[in-house]
């Protein structure tokens, strides 16, 4: 018998072979209950390992165009909810104002049955350890598996309405992000738990990068999150916006 660490909760324990991703009893028989067991991810097709690589040396650039070319900041990214556990008819309202096309029929259910997102905390996707990320992970894929069970909430609408009330956790994740980690399977909660994942894995391995850009950005009057940072830049790279190196030097030089 060996002795192996749990990759989730760091609990030792004893098992017969080294595997790639090592799990103690009680973790494996949690991520199969919530389908997220390797045996499970490989039926789906599932692989967030291949992501799309961001171009950081046009990081700067591309973050400055996205502000400048789509304005969104005052009305989205600067704009504070009035109530950030509760949800409301405001936050249907910021949505749209990034292309949700969010009817008040569709939202309307939740305000109905005052769906609040008060159990999912203030915390920071990519500055948490580990194991609490294993822990909050749950909590997050418990609520919003609740939230998109509403007809009409799709993956999009619903994390371009949440990430204002917690701007450090719930990144947008529209197609375009969906795209560029290859997520295209499972159900609606499970696909925004893997950019949830990718972001993280992407984020803390450039924190320093992100961690100067935020410091650029606030010095320059627009205060970002790390992770709107890392989600626009991933939307310009990637989305059917993308400048090319002309476009993006004459954009940013007439503006």
């Amino acid at each position: 018998m060996l002795t192996l660490e749990c990759n989730i909760c760091g609990r030792i324990f004893e098992g017969k072979r080294r595997r790639a991703a090592a799990h103690c009893k009680e973790c494996a028989k949690l991520i199969r209950k919530e389908g997220r067991g390797p045996i499970q991810q490989k039926r789906r097709g599932e692989d967030i390992s291949v992501i799309q690589t961001l171009d950081w040396s046009k990081a700067e650039k591309y973050l400055f165009y996205y502000l400048k070319r789509f304005g969104r900041f005052p009305k989205y990214d600067g704009a504070n909810p009035d109530e950030i556990n509760e949800i409301t008819e405001e936050d249907r309202k910021l949505a749209n104002q990034v292309a949700a096309r969010m009817s008040k029929e569709v939202w309307g259910p939740l305000i109905h049955n005052r769906e609040s997102i008060t159990e999912i905390g203030q915390w920071d996707l990519l500055h948490m350890s580990d194991q609490d990320w294993q822990v909050n992970r749950n909590v997050v894929h418990r609520k919003l598996a609740k939230l998109v069970a509403y007809p009409g909430i799709g993956v999009a609408r619903l994390t371009k309405a949440l990430h204002r009330k917690r701007p450090r956790l719930i990144p947008i994740c529209d197609s375009v992000l969906c795209k560029a980690f290859t997520i295209a399977q499972g159900n609606k909660a499970d696909r925004i738990i893997q950019c949830m994942d990718g972001l993280r894995q992407v984020g803390r391995e450039s924190s320093n990068a992100l961690g100067k850009l935020r410091k650029l950005t606030k010095s320059n009057g627009t205060e970002l999150t790390e992770l709107r940072i890392l989600e626009v830049l991933y939307w310009v790279e990637f989305g059917p916006f993308r400048p090319d190196v002309n476009e993006l030097a004459d954009y940013l030089k007439c503006c």
